[in-house]
C-alpha cells in the first residue's frame, strides 16, 4: 500500500522547473478524468433539459443532441490531460515566464472545443451513419459560437487547474511541514548529544596531572584515581548515547566525577550524595547534573583557601522530582547565573521538556549556593517515546 501510495504521490525531493514534482502522471489523469467526467456529466444535463424545453416551445432545434457532446468531451480528454500534465510540469514560477505559457495552455484547450463538437459529428456519422454538416467556413453566427465555447471552456479549465494547483500546494505544504519537523528533530538530538557530552577538558587534564604527581609518593591513589577515571569515562559514552537514565545511575556518575575531584583536593573537599536504597526508580535526562557539580567544584574552590562542601540531594514533591547541588563559596565569590554550565543545562531542559522543567540557581547565604532542578516526574521512559511518561 504505502508503495502505490508513493508511486501515486512522489517525494517532494523530485525536482521539475525548479519546484517540487508533487503529483504524478497518474494523478493527474485521475483527476482530469473525475473532473471531466463531471463537467460532461452537467454540460449534457442541462443541454439536454434546454433542448426539450424549446423544442416544446418552439418546435426548432437549437441545442445538439447529447450523444455528440458527449463524444466532443471524449475526444477532449487526452487534449485535457495533457495540457494538465503539462501545466503541472512546469508550474507557476518564475511567474513571468510561467503565467503566459498557462494562459497558451488554457487557450488552445479552449479553442479546440467547438472544433471537437464538429469532429466529434463527423465520428458518429462514420461509426452510426448520422447526419454531418460538412466542414466549411464559419458564417457569423458560427463564429459567435466558437467564441461563446471558447470562453465556457476556458472557466472549466480554469477551475480544474485551480483545484488542481490547490491539490498540489497542499501536498507541498504537507510536505515541507514533514520535511520541517524532521529537520528540527535532528536539530534537537544533535543539539542534546552536543550538550550531553560537555565535560570541561580541563577537569580531564588537571585530573590526570594529579594522577601523574601521585604516580611515585602514593601508587595505590594513583591507581584507584585511574580506575575511578576509567569508569567515568565509560559511564560519560554510555549517558552520551541516551536521552534519559535512571536517577540512581544519575547520581552514581555524580559520585565518580566527585570521587575524582576529592582525590585532587583531599584536604578541601568534603561531598554527600544522597544516592540510598530509597532512591525512587524515575528517569532524568542523563549527565544533567554533571554541569552543576563540576560549576559547584569549581566555584566552590575558587577565591578561597578553605574547605568546600558539596550536597547533591534529591526529593519527591507534588508537582515532580526535585535535584538539588549545594556548595559553599568563598565571600568573595560573584554569582554565576549566566554560567556556560548553567546555559547547557537550561537548553537541554527547553529541548527535552518544553517548559515543564526548569533551573534555579542562586546564592541561599553569603556563603551557600543552590542549584535546584524541577523536573516532571517520570516514573516510565522509553526512546521512541519519552513524552508518553506516567506522571505522578
Amino acid at each position: 500500500m504505502a508503495a502505490n501510495l508513493s508511486a501515486f504521490w512522489p517525494s517532494a525531493t523530485s525536482m521539475t522547473s525548479g519546484e517540487p514534482q508533487l503529483l504524478s502522471r497518474r494523478a493527474v489523469i485521475v483527476f482530469a478524468s473525475l473532473f471531466w467526467a463531471y463537467v460532461a456529466l452537467t454540460n449534457i444535463v442541462y443541454a439536454e433539459f434546454m433542448r426539450v424545453e424549446i423544442h416544446e416551445v418552439t418546435g426548432g432545434m437549437v441545442f445538439l443532441p447529447w450523444q455528440q457532446r458527449l463524444m466532443q468531451h471524449a475526444l477532449m480528454l487526452p487534449v485535457l490531460v495533457a495540457c494538465y500534465i503539462t501545466a503541472v510540469h512546469i508550474g507557476w514560477t518564475p511567474a513571468r515566464r510561467r503565467v503566459p505559457q498557462q494562459l497558451v495552455l488554457a487557450l488552445v484547450f479552449s479553442m479546440l472545443m467547438d472544433w471537437a463538437m464538429q469532429a466529434g459529428e463527423h465520428v458518429l456519422h462514420a461509426l452510426f451513419g448520422t447526419y454531418a454538416d460538412p466542414f466549411g467556413l464559419y458564417s457569423k453566427g458560427d463564429w459567435a459560437v466558437w467564441i461563446s465555447s471558447t470562453l465556457t471552456a476556458l472557466l472549466a479549465y480554469g477551475f480544474g487547474l485551480a483545484l488542481l494547483t490547490g491539490i498540489a500546494t497542499s501536498r507541498r505544504y504537507h510536505e515541507m511541514r514533514l520535511r520541517n519537523s524532521d529537520l528540527r528533530r535532528k536539530w534537537a538530538d544533535a543539539r542534546l548529544a552536543a550538550l550531553r557530552t560537555q565535560l570541561s577538558p580541563h577537569t580531564l587534564f588537571n585530573v590526570l596531572h594529579t594522577i601523574q604527581a601521585r604516580i611515585k609518593s602514593e601508587p595505590e591513589v594513583a591507581e584507584s584515581l585511574i580506575a575511578s577515571l576509567g569508569d567515568l569515562l565509560r559511564g560519560l559514552l554510555q549517558s552520551g548515547e541516551r536521552d534519559f537514565v535512571h536517577l540512581r545511575e544519575e547520581l552514581k556518575f555524580v559520585e565518580l566525577y566527585l570521587g575524582l575531584q576529592m582525590g585532587r583536593f583531599t584536604d578541601r573537599l568534603t561531598v554527600r550524595v544522597r544516592n540510598g536504597s530509597d532512591v525512587p526508580a524515575v528517569w532524568v535526562p542523563s549527565l544533567i547534573l554533571q554541569p552543576l557539580v563540576e560549576n559547584a567544584v569549581v566555584h566552590g574552590l575558587a577565591d578561597h583557601s578553605g574547605p568546600v562542601r558539596i550536597d547533591v540531594t534529591w526529593s519527591l514533591l507534588s508537582g515532580g522530582l526535585q535535584l538539588e547541588v549545594v556548595n559553599s563559596v568563598g565571600s568573595g565569590n560573584a554569582p554565576r547565573i549566566g554560567g556556560l554550565g548553567l546555559r547547557n543545562v537550561r537548553e537541554r531542559l527547553a529541548v527535552q521538556f518544553d517548559g515543564r522543567a526548569r533551573l534555579v540557581s542562586g546564592p541561599r547565604d553569603a556563603a551557600t549556593w543552590v542549584a535546584t532542578l524541577h523536573l516532571p516526574l517520570l516514573r516510565e521512559w522509553h526512546p521512541d517515546a519519552a513524552g508518553a511518561a506516567e506522571q505522578s
